[in-house]
């Protein structure tokens, strides 16, 4: 989320979020805590609403009356809230709990009016009712899993059906009636709001938390990739320098410069993102991760951060698997005529060379404490930097070192060739190059 303080926002006099995105995500957590309590309830009331049934029959004299047809009409409709989709139980628990309960108790104040003689019968006493109504707040405010809103229109419906009744209360003193009523009504109405604030916020908040953690794994892994974004991770951030045999491939793209010299710095941009987007994928294919882009290079090892058998194949593979794409995205290029900035300096296609060496490097975190890049160092990057060079002396496109070829399978042995020999800087003996 963008801005997750206005997305949040709880409105004061209501109680709920005024995203109504963030509400729905509420409702939805809210849900999963009280589904299961609901669902018992449910199944609880409908088979209470059989002795009720019972009990009525026998007040009634154990004369079948319609009203009586109620009580089974009701289990049903009380039963029906598990085939509602699961959606909507999502949003309006609370609502639709309220509903039931509410058409049932004026339910049972129809009974009632059609036989106040028969259902007051039993001994009913109005003053009693002065004890049962903190009980029914309680039940309202603190066990119903409603919402503020809610909850007031609930306590608001139940104490409107009951002043008939407590008109006829007589003789109490004042003190009881301030106790039992407009008391326990303010402190739980008190309590509701706040426990209802309390939990949106804590819920705004934890929300804040995950989607700004969710922001920086997300930007992680674009930026590390995702094997070395959870081994940072896994490892506090600290990747201690290892000693690993790797596989190192560099590329670049040839005439790079006369490609990008008349190109604007957003057209340039665009084309070099579509360009590292397409060998990103390659790479990935094959194992790879990329270390670096430098310009139009790309430098890649293959066997770190994360161990990889046949490596040196994988890595050569890859270099033919990026050359095909290359391919293909010239073709692109062409349909949609942004070979224009290269064909019309004489450039046909653009091609790219790589330079691919195996060995020994040192792998882990490089910089310093401010600022740190998971790298390799040693003999074998320099090697390879200057392999994917040598296709200029050669005119070839892929070279790599004795090392490599030597490590090949049958298939790409066979393919190869023998270009010849480059004297690296530092080394009397000459490097045997070879291509494919």
């Amino acid at each position: 989320m963008s801005n997750i303080s206005e997305i949040a926002r709880i409105d004061k006099y209501t109680c709920r979020f005024e995203n109504p995105v963030m509400e729905d995500r509420f409702m939805g957590e809210k849900w999963e805590r009280v589904k299961k309590p609901i669902s018992f309830a449910i199944i609880f009331f409908a088979i209470v609403f059989n002795f009720d049934a019972y009990n009525v029959f026998n007040m009634l004299g154990g004369e079948f009356k319609p009203i009586l047809l109620g009580y089974p009409f009701f289990i049903l409709l009380f039963l029906s809230f598990f085939k509602l989709p699961e959606e909507l139980k999502k949003r309006k628990f609370d609502v639709i709990f309220a509903s039931l309960f509410m058409s049932y108790h004026f339910f049972q104040i129809l009974q009632m009016v059609l036989y106040p003689d028969v259902m007051t019968d039993g001994g009913f006493n109005p003053d009693d009712m002065l004890a049962f109504i903190p009980t029914l707040l309680l039940f309202i405010y603190i066990l119903f899993p409603g919402n503020f809103v809610t909850s007031i229109i609930m306590t608001f419906l139940f104490l409107l059906t009951f002043v008939p009744v407590l008109m006829q209360v007589q003789g109490v003193h004042i003190s009881v009636w301030i106790f039992t009523l407009p008391i326990p009504l303010i402190l739980l109405t008190y309590n509701k709001y706040n426990v209802e604030y309390r939990s949106r916020s804590d819920f705004a908040k934890s929300v804040s938390i995950d989607e700004t953690k969710n922001l920086m794994q997300k930007t992680l892994k674009r930026y590390f990739g995702d094997v070395l974004s959870e081994k940072m991770l896994n490892e506090g951030g600290e990747l201690d320098g290892e000693n690993r045999w790797v596989t190192i491939l560099f590329s670049d793209l040839s005439s790079y410069s006369t490609i990008t010299e008349n190109m604007s710095p957003e057209v340039a941009l665009e084309f070099l993102n579509e360009y590292f987007t397409a060998m990103h994928q390659v790479i990935a294919e094959f194992e790879g991760h990329i270390l670096n882009y430098i310009g139009d290079s790309i430098m890649v090892v293959f066997g770190a951060p994360e161990k990889l058998k046949n490596h040196e194949n994988q890595a050569v593979n890859c270099s033919l698997k990026m050359k095909e794409k290359l391919k293909e995205l010239n073709k692109k290029w062409d349909e949609n005529e942004t070979s224009r900035y290269w064909k019309n300096h004489g450039i046909d296609l653009i091609t790219m060379r790589i330079g691919i060496h195996t060995g020994s490097v040192i792998a882990g975190n490089l910089g310093s404490q401010e600022m740190l890049q998971y790298s390799t160092i040693g003999d074998t990057v320099n090697v390879a930097a200057r392999l994917e060079q040598a296709n200029k002396d050669f005119n070839t496109e892929i070279s790599f070192s004795h090392e490599i070829y030597t490590a090949l399978t049958k298939d790409l042995y066979d393919q190869s060739n023998l270009s010849g020999e480059i004297t690296l800087k530092g080394r009397t003996v000459s490097t045997k190059v070879y291509s494919i």
